[in-house]
This record gives structure tokens, sequence and C-alpha cells, in this order.
């Protein structure tokens, strides 16, 4: 028996009354729901990104220049757990702040700069989170200096930095593989037996120095705290299909419910229309046996650092990596081949290489205009230090946990070859006049706090107070 459904009639189409008449026939029948759908959703995201884009005008960014004694015994271990409390930023606005104050979550910028060979650590955040930033890195390092200073970037804009001379070559980063796969950290540098430790950074503080004058390097690793657990649940569901493990049936919500209404009508015109043979069977329930057993060494070592870095805090990260010097100075070979062989030693299960869409490259067509546009574009947006401007596809934006973070960015310790640390410490001793200094405000600034507060770390290095007579002993 065959059953022919119509349903263009049914709906009033195909009547060779038009197209506009068709149309009417969906939209009254249920069309209108999406249309008006769609309305309402775009309204609202463009509502949320003007709103956003005010309370980010609001925000006051300031500049910390982190300074470690050269004996520092202190592992990257310790960045990581200041990672750890840089975490505790996070906040998830009420209806209020997100669709009238336009918040969103603010992050931080981790900067390693070398300005002709001298090399500062810079951690850019808003003046709100300073006392955050103060307190982890104190934390961990009780000698460190903390010095409020100026944008190392101001003195170059897109449109004066080919005026003064200068050549610019820049990149975002983006990762070999899914962020799932770690990168290689610091643990891995250990030897098992020796017992010595292999810097992750010396090779790039190395590098940094040798820069002499009318050569900058500028490294910027923008973070901001991951809000939720998903790419956590993506880590779980990569190792269970390594694992050959039956993956969860995701829950639909309520707009795939609608989506999902015409095969779930389909599908009831089926079962009461058409006959169908039922034939049965003894479904045999077989046990899906584990691979665990199975997988060869790779598999196995990529399910354990899988699970391991989905164990750990992480941040959604974007880097960006800006080689700028003096036309006749111009060495790429030393300011980009060198920082990437630097960057190499990180590659494992994951890895990074430069973005070729954002890379200042350039041939055959209109070659130098396009170049120019490019080097504009990477330095506007090295400047803004966000995560959302620029490329946003083929991994330029993934999740690190702290672990990786505090490979890719750590001070120097004690442990590792003399030659770098060095190398760091001697260029300290004769700064370059173009380095930003503390300004003037934020001097006053910091004299103010250090004045109205006197349990201050910074006081309490200098003086040590009384004691008061009720203190509890």
């Amino acid at each position: 028996m065959e059953i022919l459904l119509d349903f263009l009639n049914q709906l009033g189409l195909g009547a060779g009354t038009g197209p506009f008449s068709d149309f009417w026939a969906v939209f009254k029948n249920g069309g209108f729901i999406f249309i008006i759908y769609t309305l309402v959703d775009g309204f609202a995201n463009i509502w949320v990104n003007n709103r956003q884009a005010i309370f980010a005008s609001k925000a006051k960014w300031i500049y910390l220049a982190i300074d470690v004694p050269r004996d520092n015994e202190q592992s990257p271990k310790a960045v990581e757990q200041i990672f750890n409390h840089l975490w505790g930023i996070i906040k998830t606005p009420f209806f209020k702040e997100k669709w009238w104050d336009g918040y969103f979550q603010l992050g931080y910028s981790l900067e390693l700069v070398s300005i002709e060979g001298y090399i500062q650590y810079i951690i850019r955040t808003t003046d709100k989170n300073r006392d955050i930033v103060e307190a982890a890195i104190y934390a961990q390092y009780p000698t460190a200096e903390i010095t409020a200073i100026e944008d190392y970037t101001k003195d170059f804009t897109v449109d004066n930095f080919k005026q003064k001379g200068y050549d610019l070559w820049g990149s975002q980063l983006q990762e070999l593989r899914d962020d799932i796969y770690p990168i290689r950290t610091y643990p891995l540098f250990e030897h098992p037996v020796a017992k010595t430790i292999v810097d992750p950074m010396a090779a790039l503080l190395e590098l940094f120095s040798r820069f002499g004058p009318g050569e900058q390097a500028w490294i910027q690793v923008a973070i901001r705290p991951v809000m939720d657990d998903s790419w956590q649940k993506n880590s779980a569901a990569a190792v269970k299909n390594i694992l050959g493990t039956p993956a969860e049936v995701k829950k639909q919500g309520i707009m795939d419910q609608v989506l999902n209404l015409p095969n779930q009508a389909l599908s009831s015109l089926a079962d009461n229309f058409l006959i169908q043979v039922k034939t049965e069977k003894k479904e045999q329930k077989m046990e899906v046996p584990s691979k665990m057993l199975y997988l060869s060494p790779g598999e196995r070592q990529s399910v354990e650092a899988i699970e391991t870095k989905a164990l750990k805090t992480g941040f959604q990260t974007k880097i960006r990596y800006i080689y700028l010097a003096k036309k006749e100075k111009m060495n790429k070979a030393t300011g980009v081949s060198g920082f990437f062989g630097a960057y190499k030693q990180f590659g494992w299960l994951n890895g990074f290489k430069p973005y070729g869409k954002s890379s200042t490259m350039a041939n055959y067509w209109f070659k130098d205009i396009r170049l120019l546009k490019k080097q504009k574009k990477i330095l506007k947006q090295y400047k803004s230090r966000s995560l959302w401007s620029g490329y946003n596809g083929e991994r330029t934006r993934f999740v690190l946990n702290i672990e990786e973070l505090a490979s890719l960015y750590h001070f120097p310790y004690k442990g590792v070859g003399t030659a770098a640390v060095k190398t760091v410490g001697a260029k300290k001793a004769e700064a370059p006049y173009i380095l930003p200094v503390e300004t003037e405000s934020d001097a006053a600034r910091e004299e103010e706090r250090i004045g109205k507060n006197k349990n201050n770390h910074a006081s309490l290095r200098q003086e040590v107070e009384i004691p008061p007579e009720n203190l509890p002993v």
C-alpha cells in the first residue's frame, strides 16, 4: 500500500500563486516564530555589545613592573599559585549587571618586554584588581619590587612608527591542535634522575638580552578566567572517544526541541499512516571492553595528559608577539626566527605557530600596501590587549591551565644556567633612556596608599611595627 502525503497543498504552497504568497503561507502557519526569534536575538546582542563597550571604556588600566631578586629560588610552581590566586576575580553577573551595566569578565595581560636588551616583566590589570595582583606576587616572592609604570607602547602608534624609521614584524600565535591537548610544561623539563632543571624560558631571556640599540621585542599573553567548564567537558569527551566509551546523550534545550518539531511530526505521521512490519529480535547486551589495556604508549600518554590538564584551573588565552627595530637594525633571523625557536621547546602534544592571516607578511600583488595594513592591525591589537579583537578563528584564542601559563611566563630562578640570568642582571644596571618610568601621579598615589595603610606589604618590609597591647598571645 502506498500513501502520498501532499504537505505543499496543506500549507497552500506550490499552487502557482508566486513566491510572496508562498512566503505568507509559511509565515502564518508558524514561520513567524523563527523571524521574531531572530530579530529579538539580534537586538539583544547589539544592546549587550553597546553596554559592554561603555563598561570597558570606564575601566582604568595600570601597568605593574615586577622585579624579582637575582638569587630567587622559587620555581615556576610559585607562579602557578599566583595564577590560581588571580583566577579569584571571576564573577557571574546578575541580570542588571549584564543587561544594563554591561559587565563582562575582565582579565590580565602578562607581558615580557626587551627594550634594547633591558628585560622587564609587566602585568597589566585594572586599578581595582591591583591589590589582588600585588598580594598574589608578594605571597610567593616577599622581596619582590612592584612599581606602576607608563605604557611602554605609548610612543608607537599605527601612524608614526614608520615616520620614526622603525620596521615591524608581528603575529598572533595559534595552537597546532585543539586546546584539550597540553603543551610541554615545566615538570617535563626536569631530569628525572639527576634532578636538574632546564628553565624553559632561559633561551628566550638570553635571546632578549642580545637586542641592541634601536631594537625592541614585546610578548603579550592576554588571559581571562574561564567562566564555565565546557573545555573540561570537551576533554572528558575526547578521552571517552580514545577509550571507545559511549558518549553521553546531550540534553536538548528549548530551541532544539522547537527546531526538532518537524522531524517529530513526520515521525508521528509515519507511525499513523504507514504499515510497519515488526519483527522481534532478541537484543544481546554486550559490554564494551575497555581499550585502556590495548592503547599504544602515545595514546596512553595523551589520555593521561588530557585528564591532567583538565584538573587544573583554566584561562582563556591569546598570545601576540611584536619585534620592532630601526630599519638598518632589523634582523629577523634573531628577532623572529629566534623567538619561535625558543617557543618550539614548548611543543609536545600541542604547540604554537604564527597564525598566517595575522602575520606581517605579504607577497605578490600590492605587497607594500598589504604589508603596512597588517603591521598597523597587529600593532593596534597589541595595544588594545583584548582577547576579542583580531582573528578569533584557527585556535588563536584557546584555553591554557595554570601549569601551562606558569611555563610560558615565570621569573628566572637560581637553579637555571647562569648565562641568561647574569645577562639579564647586567643589562638591568644600564637601562636605556626610552624605558617607561614611574609617573608622578602613580608615585603620588603610591605614597598615599602607603600613608593610609601602615600594614601595607612594602611598609612591613622597611619597618617593624610594635604589636598592640591587646594582641592575643
